[in-house]
């Protein structure tokens, strides 16, 4: 008797454990996959500088590079991120969408999924620490006003080479920030509502990406558009358009969109003299026929290079 109520115990724990696992991979999707969660598992970073521009994450040490564990508060005391900071690092990544519009405030970013009628569902995301995307803060140190370009920024993806298609970097020059500065006032340097090369978005891999001219509006989106400002008022939980109505932008006119034949001569923002407070985002685009399900499970190694003319 006592064998067959364990047996019992055992089959139905199990049992809940499989139907935890449905709910969990049928509740969430990209935006034009109806099927599985899109995510990405694990990610590596590295930051890299030049001589003559300096690096930090606390803008107090600055170094020449700066990785994952710096930037997370893992690293050695002294290069640890700064106390109080809203660095973002999900052990998954997840769909998300951004134009990268700022106002004297930092970037709106959108999750969104198809329900069984076909209407999009779009929550917007009201704070970095929560999400499903990398954001974090590192400070750039000049000593005089220069430009800052991406250099040999790559992401890359041993597991599946298909992933850096959906893949998007966007940098945010914030503005200059005192030095050992805390964390109230460094969060109060925000960019201004200009688009004169303080905001880019990098799209790896462009050439690869899919070509969707057959798809309709309906079905998938093509490569390379993005939810727009008329998403920002959506409700979270509210619902969107059909997504044969939605708005979307070819690349974005609220950022320098650069691919990798544009990269050399196009991403690169203004740093001024002092210490700049640079906002750095690395999103799965939702909004891209390149991000599906085939790309789950895979390891993202980002690397951020910076250099000057």
């Amino acid at each position: 008797m006592k064998n067959t109520l364990r047996r019992r115990t055992f089959i139905s724990a199990i049992a809940m454990l499989l139907v935890s696992a449905i709910v969990l991979t049928s509740s969430t999707f990209a935006w034009f996959s109806m099927a599985k969660r899109v995510e990405v598992e694990t990610m590596e970073l590295n930051i890299t500088s030049p001589d003559g521009v300096q690096l930090s994450a606390n803008t107090s040490a600055f170094t020449t590079k700066l990785t994952a564990a710096d930037l997370k508060g893992e690293g050695a005391a002294r290069w640890k991120a700064y106390e109080g900071h809203k660095n973002n690092f999900p052990e998954l990544l997840s769909p998300s969408s951004s134009n990268l519009y700022v106002a004297g405030s930092l970037p709106g970013f959108h999750t969104a999924s198809i329900d069984d009628a076909g209407k999009m569902k779009s929550v917007k995301v009201v704070d970095d620490t929560a999400s499903g995307y990398v954001a974090f803060d590192i400070f750039v140190k000049v000593s005089e006003a220069q430009k800052i370009y991406f250099g040999d920024t790559t992401v890359i993806c041993d597991d599946n080479p298909d992933v850096p298609s959906a893949m998007r970097v966007g940098v945010v020059d914030c503005g200059v920030v005192a030095a050992k500065a805390e964390a109230a006032a460094i969060q109060a340097v925000l960019p201004a509502n200009v688009y004169n090369h303080n905001v880019v978005m990098y799209a790896p891999n462009a050439t690869n990406h899919t070509d969707a001219s057959g798809y309709a509006d309906g079905e998938a989106d093509v490569p390379d558009r993005f939810v727009t400002t008329a998403f920002e008022n959506v409700t979270p939980g509210g619902k969107g358009n059909n997504i044969a109505e939605a708005t979307h932008l070819t690349a974005t006119t609220n950022a320098t969109y650069v691919t990798d034949e544009t990269k050399s001569t196009e991403a690169y923002f203004n740093a001024e003299a002092g210490v700049n407070r640079v906002r750095v985002y690395l999103w799965m685009e939702g909004n891209d026929v390149d991000c599906e399900n085939s790309v789950a499970g895979a390891t993202i190694k980002f690397n951020l290079v910076l250099t000057i003319a």
